[in-house]
């Protein structure tokens, strides 16, 4: 796994013992990583989705970044970790085959279809991605909410979910139960917006 896995797995490691130990809910930790498009202090990870995010990103030197690609093959990944980058963004058809399978290197799955089969969902889990990122509306109609909940149960993968900045309590707890690993905040986030919505994270209710 690379980088981006690891922290996911890390993070809800952390929470799973704060709730064992008892944390009192002003200390604990978000059990998702909060990112943010370009670099926003306070932000747990950040992509760049153009050439200005880049360089802003770049100038933050932050550890753990992404950039979005219409196209992923052996050459960008190399000049993505040349950069610093940890991840890169793309939808199905846009990575290679090869490329999902670098242990060092991870890639996040845009899903233009949350209506997969099953047996393409357990197929597409094969490949190990860091997590997978369907596009639902908000704020979460029950179709898409019952559909977060069978991707996050049929591939086992995190999932990874653009969301508004004043995303509501309510749909953080339906992504959550469903099997968030990271989500990201439109653009446009503030450090505030960013502290405001780990608070509504960890102040959410433990798990059924």
């Amino acid at each position: 796994m690379g980088n981006l896995s690891d922290a996911i797995s890390a993070r809800r490691e952390r929470s799973r013992l704060g709730r064992i130990a008892g944390a009192d809910e002003r200390e604990r930790e978000p059990e998702v990583l909060v990112g943010t498009i370009g670099f926003v202090p306070g932000a747990d990870h950040c992509i760049a989705f153009n050439d200005t995010d880049l360089a802003e990103i770049e100038q933050a030197d932050v550890p753990l970044w992404g950039i979005r690609f219409t196209v992923l093959t052996p050459d960008r990944v190399q000049m993505a970790k040349s950069r610093g980058a940890s991840y890169a963004s793309c939808t199905l058809d846009e990575v290679q085959a090869e490329v999902a399978l670098d242990p060092d290197f991870d890639t996040v799955v845009r899903l233009l279809d949350t209506d997969m089969d099953e047996a393409n969902l357990r197929g597409l889990a094969r490949f190990e991605p860091a997590a997978i990122s369907p596009a639902p509306q908000f704020p979460l109609s029950l179709r898409d909410a019952a559909n977060l909940h069978r991707l996050g149960t049929l591939t086992g993968v995190p999932l990874a979910i653009l969301c508004p900045i004043d995303v509501s309590s309510s749909d953080l707890k339906v992504l959550r139960d469903a099997g968030l690993g990271c989500m990201l905040l439109a653009r446009g986030a503030t450090p505030d917006d960013v502290a405001a919505v780990k608070q509504r994270i960890a102040e959410l209710p433990a798990h059924a």
